[in-house]
């Protein structure tokens, strides 16, 4: 064996579920015969207790360093067994799972011997991957220097309180030396909250009389270089001076969003029609208004009636101080007829006692905002009013404003362009991520009153000290299947950055200053298709590789039959709807061979190109459901590689339809059926690839053009990144990149078909027998070997006046 492993398959019987329906025995036997198989059990029940002490013993007795458990759903019981087998010295990715019940015993009306040589299939095919593995160590997690609260935020402070209250050491960096000119400005982001300031005074007192805490006064963030645990800020300085660098092991972010006028189309003057934030400045500095005050709640018009809560929330603030300290001024709050109003019964016995008024309106018609008068409809009488004022204040149109969208871009929170900085999290197991979210407080991520914002700030710190507390009793580790960095393949290009959404791709410093080389262990999530968009392979899925993937198709490739079909099922989608259908019975087309990814994305076309390389005829590629994938974008990646795929598979002379992509959901196995029928019959009538010479050199041809790295280059921009909305075929001159993609990709093959044959014949060829050996016209191929000539990858000599080619 190529890594000298010991690999051990268990066949469970599953009580009745399995064993009647599969000849066991057989496949007992056929497994014991197989060279990469060096043992093989049966038990009733592999997943209970009985069953798991087997597994241990027969792990020891025969040194396994390998195991594939031939049961039920991987999606279920992998976690489990990797739980169990800790002990046996067996981790993540050195075993995997076969779904023998649901995948083979019960989706057909196959024989027994049948059955059994399909599971022998799937199970080699297993073998084959864990035999490619690579393992790598488990990596513990440190954490050098101490915490670091930046941002500039109002939740520093709760965060700082938190920390220092668990014992962890901390960094506030802040533009100014005072706390009391922070509590001055709050109305700018939190108006309405004068109430909680005494709270807010006692929290800040206590973090600066903490030991803990060491307050620090920065000017602009500059960068933030490194990963979780040893992290690198940089600060402008203040007064001028050189920058200053800082050295923590965690980063908490405290960004407040920013609070704008709603501008002049609600008749906004910044003197008698004003914003919130305009207001709460007004009470600060003059006190309250005279005459007649009108809160016009017009989040519904402006777009956001989920806003409407904290706008109806700081109002009612704001209008119960004026009118306890200024009873003659007459205050009413104007309203949306759909919007709850959030008060309390003890809030509205109040608002009743001091005269403040709640009109609603019918939204159907937008109020109209005239000298001294609000005009409105009632949604009973649908009567017009008027209500007059001296003093209208809107709700503020909020943000995330500018310098919290700069910081947030430093520390690698990329957002959409006008969204808050709320993540959208991938949704993956626990075990899959190191960090379960960025460590973000404050109404930059999203629209919040100081209550909220304060929580978000001790939920942060409370996760951070968790972490660093189990780092310094060495206990932290990272998950042992994310994406590494080879930095002698990776040239900084940027493109694995750019696509990936769970951030864990971070600057530092090396070749060519700042480039995106470096992934942080503990904010991956492993679903890979960055990895699969790398141009040059520098970036792979430690324990999970796209070698270990070629390994599996290729030898699944190599044992299926003619009219057999290989498909990939996306743990989300794909193979949770056919695991769904197997606990079902529903029976399939049992010529479907399926193999497991975590997410369909992490499929690199290389893997692909294998399948066909080595004898598959057709591959289908299931994922979830459209705008639904769990590591937010690997449907949309995939489809980009397929079409790639259908380009080459044309210019080979073979029907583009032999690939394909689908979706399923996991509670539709119907759907899922329909797809898996659909696409065999569909391939029946195609037929096989015949394998003769000619078509098998374009094969080869196929799979070296997907890892040209210029190829992979040009496929990398269609990939969409997360700030779009949209698939990037949907953009504007979609047909004319396609077209100029096509071009790359016609290009791209024939030099490497030429660089294939020239290679394999180690003999110099004049063009005509170029042309004759691949079936191609003379023309694109003397442009290839011009260009090929220029680049010094293929050698030109002349011979009784004749051009001659060989590969250097």
């Amino acid at each position: 064996m190529a890594n000298d492993c010991k690999i051990g398959v268990f066949l469970c019987e599953c009580g009745r579920r399995i064993a009647p329906l599969v000849d066991i025995d057989q496949l007992k036997e056929k497994l014991e015969a197989d060279p990469l198989i060096s043992y093989v059990g049966v038990e009733p029940f592999s997943c209970l207790a009985p069953g798991m002490a087997g597994l241990k013993k027969a792990i020891a007795d025969n040194g396994l360093d390998r195991v594939v458990v031939a049961g039920c759903e991987s999606r279920v019981m992998l976690h489990k067994f990797e739980r169990e087998l800790a002990d046996s010295g067996l981790e993540a990715g050195q075993i995997d799972m076969v779904n023998l019940r649901g995948h083979v015993a019960q989706v057909s009306d196959l024989s027994p011997e049948e059955k059994a040589a399909k599971g022998f299939k799937l199970i080699k095919a297993l073998a084959a991957g864990l035999e490619t593995l690579a393992l790598t160590a488990h990596e513990k997690v440190e954490f050098k220097g101490p915490a670091m609260i930046l941002g500039g935020g109002i939740a520093t402070y709760s965060a700082a309180q938190e920390l220092s209250r668990r014992g962890i050491e901390c960094i506030v960096a802040v533009a100014t030396d005072e706390w009391e000119d922070e509590i001055r400005m709050l109305h700018e982001h939190y108006p309405g909250e004068r109430h909680y300031y005494d709270r807010l005074e006692a929290i800040m007192k206590d973090v600066d009389a903490s030991p803990l805490v060491r307050r620090i006064t920065v000017g602009e963030l500059a960068s933030m270089t490194g990963r979780t645990g040893d992290y690198h800020v940089t600060f402008s300085d203040p007064m001028g001076g050189p920058p200053r660098i800082y050295e923590v092991g965690a980063v908490i972010a405290a960004l407040d969003g920013q609070m704008l006028n709603q501008g002049s189309d609600f008749g906004h003057d910044g003197r008698n029609v004003i914003c919130h934030t305009e207001a709460e400045e007004l009470l600060w500095t003059l006190g309250p208004p005279e005459g007649k005050v009108v809160f016009w709640l017009n989040d519904y018009e402006a777009g956001h009636p989920e806003y409407s809560y904290l706008s109806c929330r700081a109002a009612w603030s704001m209008a119960r101080y004026i009118r306890e300290r200024s009873p003659l001024t007459q205050v009413t709050m104007l309203h949306h007829h759909q919007m709850a109003i959030p008060l309390s019964a003890g809030e509205r016995a109040a608002s009743r006692k001091l005269g403040i008024k709640w009109i609603p309106y019918d939204g159907a018609l937008r109020p109209t905002v005239q000298a001294g008068f609000v005009t409105y409809c009632d949604p009973e009488s649908h009567v017009e009013h008027e209500l007059p004022w001296d003093k209208l204040v809107l709700s503020p149109r909020r943000s995330v404003g500018q310098e919290a969208t700069k910081v947030a871009h430093i520390l690698g929170l990329e957002h959409q362009e006008g969204a808050f900085l709320e993540e959208r999290k991938q949704r993956v197991r626990p075990e899959q991520v190191g960090r379960q979210e960025a460590f973000l407080a404050g109404s930059a991520r999203y629209p919040c009153d100081l209550h909220e914002s304060l929580r978000q700030g001790r939920r942060a710190a409370a996760k951070t000290a968790e972490m660093i507390s189990k780092a310094q009793a060495g206990e932290l580790y990272a998950p042992r299947m994310v994406c590494v960095v080879d930095q002698s393949k990776c040239i900084g290009c940027g493109l694995c950055k750019e696509i990936c959404d769970c951030g864990g791709i971070e600057p530092v410093e090396g070749p060519g200053g700042n480039i995106p080389r470096h992934v942080d262990p503990m904010v991956c999530t492993g679903g890979g298709t960055c990895a699969a968009a790398c141009p040059y392979h520098a970036l792979t899925i430690q324990n999970n590789t796209s070698d270990q993937r070629e390994a599996r198709v290729s030898t699944l490739a190599q044992t299926l039959d003619p009219d057999e079909v290989m498909a990939f099922g996306c743990a989300w989608g794909g193979l949770a709807a056919a695991d769904n259908a197997g606990v079902k019975g529903m029976a399939y087309d049992p010529r479907l061979y399926m193999l497991q990814v975590s997410c369909i994305g992490q499929l690199d076309p290389s893997v692909l190109a294998r399948a066909f390389l080595d004898g598959a005829n057709s591959l289908l590629l299931i994922g979830c459901p459209p705008e639904d994938c769990h590591h937010s974008f690997g449907l949309d990646h995939t489809w980009s590689r397929v079409n790639l795929m259908k380009k080459l598979l044309g210019l080979c002379g073979f029907d583009r339809r032999r690939i394909a992509l689908a979706h399923a959901d996991l509670n539709r196995p119907e759907d899922y059926i329909r797809t898996v029928n659909s696409f065999i019959k569909s391939m029946a009538e195609l037929g096989p690839i015949e394998r003769t010479p000619e078509n098998r050199e374009k094969l080869a041809g196929l799979y070296a053009t997907v890892n040209n790295p210029r190829v992979r280059w040009v496929l990398g921009a269609t990939l969409r990144r997360p700030w779009e909305d949209v698939y990037p075929g949907n953009q504007r001159n979609a047909l004319a990149f396609d077209r100029d993609m096509m071009g790359v990709v016609s290009e791209e093959f024939i030099r490497a078909r030429v660089a294939n044959l020239l290679k394999e014949q180690a003999r110099p060829f004049q063009l005509r027998e170029l042309a004759a050996a691949l079936h191609e016209d003379e023309k694109p191929l003397m442009d290839s070997l011009r260009e090929m000539v220029g680049e010094g990858v293929v050698g030109r000599m002349h011979k009784d006046g004749v051009a001659h080619y060989v590969m250097r």
